[in-house]
């Protein structure tokens, strides 16, 4: 048992492993669920994982009647809601490509259909990548026309939010991601745009039809999402649950190439190798349909993996919950630990918060005492937390991060 897990942790990570890892699992016994199981359910749906462990559960009937019950309600609104947001899914693609528009799945349902019960997978809201910028102005008047309204605070510049009268939002992505601190990572997804308006599948697995990425630029933009919320405030356990399904499922060999390929050319295969680490661990992702992402011609390449960057990337991922909401002290890993970092990391939240006013340098000084009011205000309306508390918490995340090589080329890395 790792000493560093909660009893409750640990049942949770060996449950998850039985529901959708399955090799390798280690059973969990009653004696295990013999921990505070109001607990355990607490710490699963902070993860967004509860509905997952379902049939588990159901199956070994060890949990208390009145738990259950609780338990077995949110399963079925979680199942009601996907089912409600695969048939908008469906609608909202075929609307937009009746007026000359593709909709490109993002997460969501093009997700939950990996899964052994693709209901049972939570999704919030429906994320549509819109190839051509062109047409993110015209989907998001049709949007309108259907009863969808523009969202007055929009919280992101990579896409536009809409919600309808149901409050289900849709999110029209124009970009990959939020614009990260490195300007050449930026540039290299800029370009990767290209390549996803020619790598579209249609996904007819739920017995709908919408479209998604193909296979390798399917993970790789999951890997764009998870290492966004990683460095922001932190993502849960979900996302791993989803790298789990993605690669314990036979994958052709040229899609894995094609994968390896973006991984390399974005300077996140040291954030991937980690994290796969913590999935063959502990989550039953089976490491020889992953080997390709740590070998090659039989030789290590990229970062050497250690016990302690697992760990501590497993308690990261703990400790954020699914979107890093669970901790009141958490912020923004950098990349980087000395002064040169803060000052960085600071002057790229100024450009994300002024993206229009931040190109005119003379106006500078003020964007930063304003950037500077607004950390401290949010510190403690938000987070309840002192600055000082939140950038000790910064500090301890960035020295996991610069591990990682982010952006970086490492040895073995073309």
């Amino acid at each position: 048992m790792n000493k560093n897990l909660k009893k409750e942790e640990l049942c949770l990570l060996r449950l998850l492993c039985m529901a959708i890892g399955k090799t390798g699992a280690k059973k969990v016994s009653a004696e295990h669920l013999h921990c505070n199981q109001e607990t355990l359910l607490q710490i699963a749906e902070k993860h967004a994982v509860l509905p997952l462990l379902y049939d588990v559960l159901e199956k070994m009937g060890h949990l208390d009647e009145v738990v259950f019950e609780d338990f077995q309600k949110k399963c079925q609104i979680t199942a009601i809601s996907n089912y409600r947001l695969l048939f908008l899914t469906r609608y909202l693609t075929t609307f937009l490509k009746e007026h000359g528009i593709i909709a490109v799945t993002l997460k969501g349902v093009s997700t939950a259909s990996l899964y052994p019960v693709p209901e049972l997978r939570k999704s919030g809201d429906i994320d549509f990548l819109i190839p051509y910028v062109s047409d993110c102005e015209k989907a998001c008047l049709l949007l309108r026309q259907e009863g969808f309204a523009l969202k007055e605070k929009q919280s992101a510049l990579h896409h536009k939010e809409l919600v309808n009268e149901e409050g289900i939002s849709v999110e029209l992505h124009g970009m990959l991601a939020e614009p990260f601190e490195s300007q050449e990572i930026n540039q290299y997804l800029d370009k990767l745009l290209m390549e996803y308006r020619l790598q579209v599948v249609e996904n007819t697995e739920w017995g709908v039809s919408f479209y998604q990425p193909s296979e390798s630029y399917h993970a790789f933009y999951l890997v764009l999402h998870m290492l966004q919320h990683f460095l922001r405030a932190g993502f849960g356990l979900k996302y791993l649950c989803d790298w789990v399904v993605f690669w314990n499922r036979p994958v052709l060999t040229r899609d894995k190439a094609v994968f390896l390929k973006l991984c390399m050319k974005s300077g996140t295969l040291g954030f991937v190798q980690v994290m796969t680490a913590v999935c063959i661990r502990y989550l039953g992702l089976k490491k020889n349909g992953v080997e390709f992402l740590y070998k090659r011609n039989g030789m290590d390449f990229g970062i050497r993996v250690t016990e302690e960057q697992i760990q501590d990337f497993l308690r990261d991922i703990l400790n954020a919950g699914e979107f890093g909401h669970s901790a009141e002290n958490r912020m923004v890993a950098m990349r980087g630990t000395g002064p040169v970092a803060y000052i960085r990391e600071f002057h790229h939240q100024m450009h994300l918060n002024f993206p229009a006013a931040g190109r005119n340098i003379l106006l500078w000084p003020g964007l930063w005492g304003v950037t500077l009011y607004r950390f401290m205000r949010n510190n403690q309306k938000i987070r309840g937390g002192s600055g000082q508390q939140i950038l000790k918490e910064a500090r301890k995340r960035s020295r996991l991060v610069e591990g990682l090589k982010l952006f970086k080329k490492v040895k073995g890395m073309a």
